[in-house]
């Protein structure tokens, strides 16, 4: 994953009002965080920043008011209903340092169990891995191809790329082919009310001889 420069602003105007201002001039505010220092608030273009998630860009060198920052772009928060992007956390990096990042696991091809009755379930389609920061793989692949029935395709079946170590269970399920199953056959209807009243007995009589 290559490393994307980005300019950036010191902020000091925290309030809702100096926040509006902000993006009403086409910014937004982040945060950058860790590494032992004080956090820092800064402002970013909110059109760049989009640009840069549509990329799968998440390792940046950030230009804080002339200050270059190495960081991960660890968050980010998201409006319900325009989809704008509303805050964004970065974490402070050493590029000589591995981290760990959770990466996805695209699914291609058409299983084999498919065509014999069953359907693909995606268990746990992203996995935690570490490595250099500029080393991160966009994204993983997998080719389900081969996957029969009742298959599971687990987390150390996923190729890796050189220098990049997986971190989470090597048994954690990525997918499986399961196997679909009919409706269960309806049970047989029961008599209508009348019709039992009728065939039994009056509550305390005698059937007639």
């Amino acid at each position: 994953m290559k490393v994307v420069p980005m300019k950036a602003e010191r902020r000091t105007a925290l309030g809702r009002n100096q926040v509006a201002q902000l993006r009403s001039q086409g910014w937004m505010p982040a945060v950058v965080y860790g590494d032992g220092k004080e956090s820092t608030s800064i402002a970013i273009s909110e059109w760049e920043l989009d640009q840069h998630v549509k990329g799968h860009h998440r390792v940046f060198m950030l230009d804080i008011s002339g200050t270059p920052e190495s960081a991960f772009l660890q968050e980010v928060s998201w409006h319900a209903t325009t989809d704008r992007p509303v805050h964004a956390d970065f974490r402070r990096i050493d590029l000589t340092k591995p981290i760990e990042t959770d990466v996805e696991v695209n699914l291609i091809g058409y299983a084999v169990g498919l065509g014999k009755g069953g359907t693909l379930v995606k268990d746990h389609t992203v996995i935690r891995v570490r490595s250099l920061p500029t080393a991160i793989p966009d994204e993983l692949e997998y080719d389900v191809t081969a996957v029969e029935l009742d298959q599971f395709v687990t987390a150390s079946q996923i190729s890796l790329p050189e220098g990049v170590t997986l971190v989470s269970p090597a048994t954690m399920p990525v997918c499986h082919v399961a196997k679909l199953t009919g409706p269960a056959e309806a049970a047989p209807a029961a008599a209508p009310a009348a019709d039992a009243a009728a065939a039994a007995p009056a509550a305390g009589g005698k059937a007639k001889g």
